[in-house]
């Protein structure tokens, strides 16, 4: 994890880095569309988007499960409890992270968001 002075970032851009991932997906869509030109607000879009194809991933694996007859569907409401659990943990510390102005590369999120933009690293702003 990489965190940077404060100085580097704006308000504003600290800002639209926050709704970016508070609101996953929608919030990443408004950034880039609307503030493409904050590095830290698209890097915080990218991770959203990212963590928004997590959320959809770990639902249909869920569903997958809750397909199988009988333990299918202990097996689906002790995976969804598991994982909606752990999404809301994600999301919250995604939420601090965003709003103390740190270049968060959470596991499996950040690669994901590597691939949706493979110059990703070309956002985050070293600290002088």
């Amino acid at each position: 994890m990489s965190s940077m002075a404060p100085s580097t970032v704006s308000e504003d851009e600290r800002l639209w880095g926050f709704i970016a991932w508070v609101i996953p997906l929608i919030g990443g869509v408004l950034a880039l569309a609307l503030k493409p030109n904050y590095k830290y607000a698209v890097y915080w879009a990218y991770l959203s988007t990212s963590f928004f194809i997590v959320i959809i991933g770990g639902w249909v694996v869920v569903f997958v499960f809750s397909i199988i007859p009988l333990i299918g569907h202990i097996l689906s409401f002790i995976m969804g409890v598991i994982i909606g659990i752990g999404l809301l943990i994600v999301w919250i510390i995604g939420i601090l992270r965003s709003l103390e102005i740190n270049w968060w590369r959470p596991p499996l999120i950040y690669d994901i968001a590597k691939i949706l933009n493979p110059r990703l690293e070309e956002y985050i702003v070293k600290p002088t």
